[in-house]
């Protein structure tokens, strides 16, 4: 019977296993060597690490990135706050709920917040408390999660015009995280209730 071929692949036969690792080598570990700091974390699956390197370069579909491709559309203003135009930063950083939900991971880390963040400089795992290298890749996987869901919720509202709430949000960035965080740190125990109230105790408990 006639079958479609697919040409990446040495028996013709597409596996979606296949074109995961394709991904990893041919996109990935390319752009790895010039910025493997933000782009390779063990702590989080590859479609998180993917995401980001997504928003490294700029290739999420904000409204004014849309709008300057040509596609017509009825506001290029932030769906979620309508304050200003929907660009990446905007987005990620500065539109009242996303700041309030960053506002809200700094508290829970017992960090200061940042007010001036932008995307060259975010997601490196850094901050203004001496952390060891897994407790940095720690808050660089939740700061990698906190914008995945940021724009999970831009595009709930956007395609059933609803939205999670900041304490929604909130709760979903911590179980998330240390849901992949805690099945990628096996050998050592990390405590939800622990890592909710104090995670730097909790992080305390899986130093290396």
């Amino acid at each position: 019977m006639d079958s479609w071929n697919w040409s990446l692949s040495s028996n013709g036969n597409f596996t979606t296993k296949k074109l995961s690792t394709l991904i990893d080598e041919k996109i990935l570990s390319g752009y790895s060597r010039t910025n493997s700091e933000t782009l390779k974390n063990y702590l989080v699956p590859n479609k998180l690490e993917i995401f980001i390197w997504r928003v490294l370069k700029r290739r999420l579909p904000v409204r004014i990135e849309l709008d300057k491709r040509g596609i017509d559309l009825d506001s290029v203003r932030c769906p979620i706050c309508d304050d200003d135009v929907e660009s990446l930063d905007h987005l990620l950083f500065f539109c009242r709920v996303s700041m309030d939900v960053w506002d809200k991971v700094y508290k829970w880390w017992g960090l200061d917040a940042v007010t001036n963040l932008s995307i060259s400089e975010a997601f490196r795992g850094k901050c203004n408390r001496n952390l060891s290298h897994l407790e940095s890749l720690v808050w660089q996987a939740i700061e990698w999660t906190c914008a995945s869901f940021i724009w999970r919720n831009r595009n709930q509202k956007v395609f059933t015009n609803s939205c999670w709430s900041v304490p929604v949000l909130m709760m979903e960035i911590q179980l998330k995280s240390f849901e992949w965080i805690s099945n990628r740190i096996k050998d050592r125990k990390l405590d939800w209730l622990i890592w909710i109230s104090d995670p730097c105790s909790s992080l305390a408990r899986i130093r290396v």
